[in-house]
């Protein structure tokens, strides 16, 4: 997928006024690291919760670099439809990928070169400097650090193509799905998660629906072909989760995941996926490996005797300081889980309802904002 390479400094400024205009919240909207007289080079759209955010933050905080946050709902709430549905990020995000194939199905990943670009997700980066748009999350992460000479340099060119092949089985795994979808089985996901998480590809629909009918028939076309083509992945992945088959594949796929990293591991006796030094690699295998912890996929690894080297290896991975800071300890990654001591307990429910409460525009989940409202779902005939 091509990122276009230059926009006009004006017009670009104009796109990204036009996003910042729908986000008034300053505990998501601010500077992140050391402030600046000037505002930051880059600006990034992502979501707390998304595990692509999690990658590109890791970058971010690994390169010591301050950047301008902009932490999105990007879930449907009462009449509240996502930041990232709205028009004037989907035409920012489109500014990124011009030639890109559109998603049209459904995979169970996130990988943009299986599954198509989605001009409707997070994450996004604005790079003022350049004047360009940078989406797809392995893009992105390479992009900064091939600009930004600061801090580590995750892609040491004797070890990029190792590192490649490990982003690319990353990026492979259908997290997605695993998040989505209920093992039919034995569904250990937190149980925050399986209650809100139900029915929410019908509530994406609707939202998109009102956004068809807000930019209408005479409508910027690439919006709207965005758009259908989201409704088109959202269909489909509704059907996808539902299909207990599928689920016991995807399952099965994420303990081949584990078994991938563990080889890797083995394959070297050096402390980090690809040697002796932490790289890119490395922050893609703990947003992963973390995430299936949450879900509780721990089993597939923390009880296993012969998966030392492994264990010693995310003890060491998940005590970063960048991977603390973008995804561990930052508000509103993750909500309570029985599955890791730091979210599981009252404690943790209390500060995950405490960021719930700082971070939800209440007024737009009651009455939406009168542009952009979420209308109610239709009662299905008799």
């Amino acid at each position: 997928m091509g990122n276009r390479s230059t926009l006009d400094q004006q017009d670009l400024s104009g796109l990204v006024d036009a996003v910042n205009a729908n986000l008034g919240n300053t505990y998501q909207n601010k500077v992140i690291g050391e402030a600046r007289r000037t505002a930051p080079r880059f600006e990034l759209y992502h979501a707390s919760p998304s595990l692509c955010s999690h990658k590109v933050r890791t970058v971010l905080a690994e390169k010591q670099l301050a950047y301008t946050s902009h932490d999105l709902n990007v879930m449907p709430a009462g009449k509240f439809v996502p930041h990232n549905y709205r028009p004037e990020y989907v035409k920012l995000r489109l500014q990124g990928a011009p030639d890109a194939r559109l998603v049209s199905g459904y995979t169970g990943e996130s990988s943009v070169t299986n599954q198509g670009f989605d001009p409707c997700v997070v994450p996004t980066l604005v790079d003022h400097q350049a004047a360009r748009v940078v989406v797809d999350s392995n893009v992105i992460c390479e992009y900064i650090n091939a600009q930004i000479e600061t801090g580590t340099d995750l892609i040491p060119t004797d070890l990029a193509d190792d590192i490649k092949a490990q982003d690319k089985l990353v990026d492979q795994a259908p997290h997605v799905a695993a998040l989505y979808g209920a093992h039919p089985d034995k569904d250990t996901r937190p149980m925050g998660l399986k209650k809100n998480i139900a029915g929410v590809h019908a509530k994406k629909i609707r939202a998109l629906n009102a956004m068809i009918d807000l930019v209408g028939d005479d409508g910027d076309p690439e919006v709207l072909a965005a758009y259908r083509a989201k409704i088109a992945k959202e269909s489909a992945a509704g059907a996808f989760v539902a299909d207990a088959q599928t689920m016991r594949e995807t399952h099965q796929q994420m303990s081949k995941h584990v078994d991938a990293l563990d080889q890797q591991l083995r394959s070297h006796s050096d402390g980090w996926v690809c040697g002796p030094s932490y790289t890119m690699a490395d922050i893609m295998w703990t947003v992963s490996i973390w995430r299936m912890k949450w879900l509780g996929f721990g089993h597939l690894w923390e009880a296993d005797a012969g998966r030392d080297r492994l264990n010693a290896y995310l003890e060491r991975a998940f005590a970063r300081p960048s991977f603390r800071a973008a995804v561990a300890d930052w508000p509103g990654a993750h909500g309570p889980s029985p599955h890791i001591a730091k979210y599981r307990g009252v404690g943790a429910i209390g500060e995950f309802a405490a960021y719930m409460l700082r971070s939800t525009n209440w007024r737009e989940v009651l009455w939406g904002d009168g542009k952009t409202r979420l209308p109610p779902a239709r009662k299905q005939p008799a």
